[in-house]
């Protein structure tokens, strides 16, 4: 996965421009946010009313 390689280390290799970590913080984000959805979506359809 390409995340394990920006993160492995202590950032000598991380990518220098800002636009690229902005990039992968806003991936990350949306990521995280669509799975915190997605699992809350599966929750309100199991748990009954």
């Amino acid at each position: 996965m390409a995340i394990i390689e920006v993160v492995r280390g202590d950032g000598s290799h991380a990518p220098r421009r800002w636009s690229v970590r902005f990039g992968w913080l806003a991936g990350i984000w949306a990521a995280s946010t669509a799975a915190f959805f997605v699992a809350a979506s599966l929750l309100h359809l199991l748990v009954p009313r």
